[in-house]
């Protein structure tokens, strides 16, 4: 990309919200860049509830075909079979996501139920009778890999702790003349913020020679962050959004204090992405009192700019562990009011049912609208409680990522009715396993470009950078 095309571009940022169990289900309908399914798991083909699982009636294994109730307006056909893929458990706990094993689609005949699969993508053979198949989308709505690699190689900046990366976020600084990405180490107890360079979103390159923009020593003195979560060691907090607001930049970031608490705070540069840095003094938004919503911790931490003040999402935890996402008000992003009626997200239903996952992971203002991208689970039925644990597949554990959509200033979300709307694509080395938290649209004259964080098991458990593209 040319520096005329980069100074045109603008942002595209969604966060995802589940809905408060007053509103009514699937309210939006509105386009957006994110709007066709990526993941069809039942007959009713909606992921808000459980519903009927697709299950396999009969196999032929001399044409490699499945014969599957097919309901009504099934939103895969021939012409658009080749992105999505069929995936199955092992019917064994911790196994039965839908996506052990993988086979591409050949084609759909209809009227007659009939599936014809194509190659193996993932595990073993084929579906059992009786078995539940899960349907995946390789391409939400249209975005393509350039290729399967990870675009940022922590082998390159010296010091970087062991494989895992986690993604934080990207801007274009001026000054700089270029893409700026920070991210964290993860997956680690050494924890430092770096940041990479580019001029074409593509290629990225080590900046401030390879070193940690902010290392763990800079917040020795932080009261709010800067401890790992036992206290006993020092690492530096995880970056979650940048924002620039009158000629400075602030990058949020949410991490322990002391007492094992987890905070949000941010860190202000009047000069380029690459420091040097202030940071804040004190915790911007904390974790409430004993026994409320996010009395243990509050993280990821989103903002966007709407009307006249600033909006943060960001995900609280409690004590036992559950998750929902609250809301912040600010007119300068320094000084931050809780909302007094929070959290705007408590639901868990559906792909959504873990209580264990809330982050939020973009927001978008558009005109009187609000866009959220918020992180989903589906819970698991540990074997000691059910041994029928294998009955409920389609992102078991796994992370998916959710649009919800607000029109009265923030405060109510409706869902999606495609919900999830991104998923990894499991049949990927680089990212055969499940989302990270963070995710970042970026708009330009030629592509739109996303940004994601995404596990692989592939040599290893590590989070990876990912990037897709569409026209």
């Amino acid at each position: 990309m040319t520096k005329s095309l980069s100074i045109k571009y603008h942002f595209l940022i969604c966060v995802f919200i589940w809905q408060s169990c007053t509103q009514t289900r699937n309210q939006s309908n509105c386009e957006y860049i994110f709007d066709k399914p990526c993941m069809i798991a039942n007959f009713e083909q909606d992921n808000g509830i459980e519903g009927s699982y697709l299950t396999v009636k009969r196999i032929n294994c001399n044409d490699s075909s499945l014969f599957i109730d097919i309901p009504a307006g099934f939103y895969i056909q021939n012409q658009n079979c080749k992105t999505w893929i069929i995936g199955w458990g092992n019917q064994k706990p911790y196994y039965d996501a839908g996506v052990e094993n993988l086979r591409s689609i050949s084609s759909i005949d209809i009227p007659n139920n009939k599936i014809y699969l194509g190659k193996l993508l993932r595990g073993n053979g084929f579906p059992k009778m009786n078995q539940q198949v899960v349907f995946w989308n390789t391409q939400p709505s249209g975005f393509k890999p350039d290729d399967s690699l990870p675009v940022i190689d922590p082998s390159l900046w010296q010091g970087f702790s062991g494989n895992s990366v986690s993604f934080g976020s990207i801007a274009y600084d001026s000054v700089l003349c270029s893409w700026v990405m920070l991210f964290n180490e993860c997956d680690t107890n050494k924890i430092q913020i770096y940041a990479a360079l580019s001029k074409n979103l593509k290629n990225w390159q080590p900046a401030n020679n390879g070193k940690a923009v902010l290392s763990s020593t800079d917040f020795k003195n932080c009261t709010w962050a800067g401890k790992t979560k036992d206290g006993k060691g020092n690492q530096s907090p995880f970056v979650s959004d940048i924002i620039r607001h009158k000629n400075r930049w602030y990058i949020f970031l949410d991490g322990y204090a002391a007492n094992g608490k987890r905070n949000i705070g941010y860190a202000i540069s009047a000069q380029t992405l690459l420091g040097p840095y202030t940071i804040s003094s004190k915790a911007i938004v904390k974790p409430g009192i004993t026994g409320s919503w996010n009395d243990a911790a509050v993280s990821y931490a989103k903002i966007t700019h709407f009307k006249n003040r600033f909006l943060m999402y960001y995900d609280g935890c409690n004590s036992l562990g559950e998750e929902a996402v609250g809301l912040a008000l600010s007119n300068d992003l320094e000084t931050w009011n809780q909302w007094k009626q929070n959290p705007v997200i408590v639901d868990h239903l559906g792909w959504r049912s873990s209580v264990k996952c809330s982050e939020p992971n973009m927001v978008e203002s558009k005109g009187d609208s609000i866009f959220l991208i918020v992180s989903g689970v589906k819970a698991f039925l540990q074997p000691k409680l059910s041994p029928c644990c294998m009955n409920k597949p389609g992102n078991i554990d796994d992370t998916q990522l959710g649009l919800y959509v607000s029109t009265d200033g923030g405060f109510r979300f409706s869902a999606h009715k495609n919900n999830p709307i991104f998923t990894n694509n499991y049949a990927q080395l680089s990212e055969n396993e499940h989302m990270g938290a963070c995710f970042k649209i970026i708009r330009t004259d030629t592509f739109n470009f996303i940004f994601y964080q995404a596990k692989s098991s592939y040599g290893g458990l590590k989070y990876n950078i990912m990037m897709r593209k569409s026209p």
